[in-house]
């Protein structure tokens, strides 16, 4: 039996969204009648969505001209993210591979959609439409990714499966962002939860990361490789302490049979295997070889995170921006659905300080990759409680970031000067 959510604005939640998408296809409505009071989040949120439907969302650059982005252009929207959603289904509908979001928690300090905390009626009328175009923008067999802590976990996830359908749901990881110390009432509250839903569960592969122990990385003939030395073994079960396991190239026929033999052959000719001296006889074992981009093996559910803050520092903004999260987080769960798909579209639609972009270019750096990044963050003022002035690039020592938009261009020119030199991103802003 599913269960399924009701609240006060579900319908109008609804039917925003739906409209949205239909606006997209067909036109802006037109017809005469009342609507309906249309959601948002919180008092402190004009009321922008009641706007839309005078005319379809576009994007304009910063010359004021209109811009259509190429679906693999990297790209900044500065602006709300509704209409700017609704916008990208010009261009990058059922395109998208991977949506990573962080959204405002519903505790009463997010900024530009502020909740007043524990509001659950308006934060489900607030995401319902987004997760709608998210829905439309995703790939048949594109993920989305829903990063929260336990305050709206149970109510986003039957939300989830009402929009997704709960035969998509692919489950919850745990992020570990924390460890130890801390002076909570209960228990130190150190993980948060990240959703995770399919477009269509049936055409999504495994959840990958890269191998490691126990094979090993070397580098041969100047490319990192995964180094497995036991893959033929001369029999199964236990080995005494200082046996040999390995069962080497020239035994192969008198274990094994010809038929092994052409086996390893067939992957010795096609350079899956090499031939490695081994022990004092003068025989060799056969070894498996990998390069590293291409070494895979199946995520586990519960990841380990630190310190967003610490990503920040290399880049000379320390200190600028409250909980950012971890780029290694992002990027392993940006790379565990794109590991084999380097050209895959990766969208985040509140942005923050831009930690997806980074995690896109990291994840690039690994494979020598072309993924490229949408992101989506409002111009609102930067008022981080450990906020403090930086020097930018251009060389000025005191200026601080007067909005969150601006800290995230800046942190993506800076990013791409260690991960991706040459890079380039189209910054635009939404117009309704």
């Amino acid at each position: 039996m599913t269960t399924v959510l009701e609240w006060p604005g579900k319908a109008a939640a609804f039917a925003l969204g739906r409209r949205l998408i239909a606006e997209a296809e067909t036109g802006p409505y037109t017809g005469e009648g009342e609507r309906g009071p249309e959601p948002h989040l919180g008092r402190g949120v004009p009321d922008r969505e009641g706007r839309l439907g005078g005319g379809l969302p576009h994007l304009r650059d910063g010359e004021g001209a209109a811009h259509v982005p190429d679906p693999h252009e990297n790209l900044l929207i500065v602006g709300d993210n509704l209409p700017a959603l609704t916008a990208l289904l010009a261009t990058h509908r059922g395109l998208v591979k991977v949506v990573y979001i962080d959204p405002p928690y519903n505790t009463g300090n997010a900024h530009t959609y502020k909740d007043h905390g524990h509001d659950h009626a308006s934060w489900l009328s607030f995401m319902t439409p987004r997760l709608l175009l998210a829905r439309e923008l995703m790939r048949e067999g594109g993920v989305l990714f829903l990063h929260l802590d336990d305050k709206e976990s149970a109510w986003a996830q039957l939300l989830g499966h009402e929009i997704f359908g709960e035969d998509n749901s692919l489950g919850t990881l745990i992020h570990q962002r924390a460890k130890g110390g801390g002076n909570a009432r209960s228990f130190v509250r150190g993980h948060d939860y990240v959703h995770v839903w399919a477009r269509d569960a049936g055409r999504v592969g495994p959840f990958l990361t890269e191998k490691k122990s126990p094979a090993k990385l070397e580098v041969i003939d100047g490319r990192r490789m995964l180094v497995e030395t036991d893959v033929l073994r001369a029999g199964f079960g236990r080995y005494a302490r200082g046996s040999e396991r390995r069962l080497m190239y020239e035994d192969i026929v008198a274990v094994k049979g010809e038929k092994k033999l052409a086996e390893v052959d067939a992957k010795l000719a096609s350079g899956e295997y090499i031939l490695r001296p081994w022990g004092p006889e003068g025989k060799h074992a056969v070894v498996r070889v990998t390069p590293a981009e291409k070494a895979s093996s199946k995520m586990y559910s519960i990841i380990k995170a630190l310190g967003g803050q610490n990503d920040l520092e290399p880049l000379g903004l320390g200190g600028v921006f409250s909980y950012p999260k971890p780029v290694e987080l992002v990027k392993a769960l940006v790379a565990s659905q794109t590991f084999f798909d380097p050209y895959a579209i990766v969208l985040d639609f509140f942005a923050g300080s831009g930690t997806t972009a980074q995690a896109v270019m990291a994840a690039n750096e690994r494979d020598e990759g072309s993924r490229s990044f949408v992101l989506v963050q409002t111009p609102e003022p930067l008022r981080s409680k450990n906020a403090k002035a930086v020097v930018t690039a251009s060389g000025s020592s005191d200026a601080e970031f007067p909005t969150i938009s601006e800290l995230t261009a800046e942190r993506i020119r800076r990013a791409a000067d260690i991960h991706s030199p040459g890079l380039s991103f189209t910054q635009l802003e939404v117009i309704e």
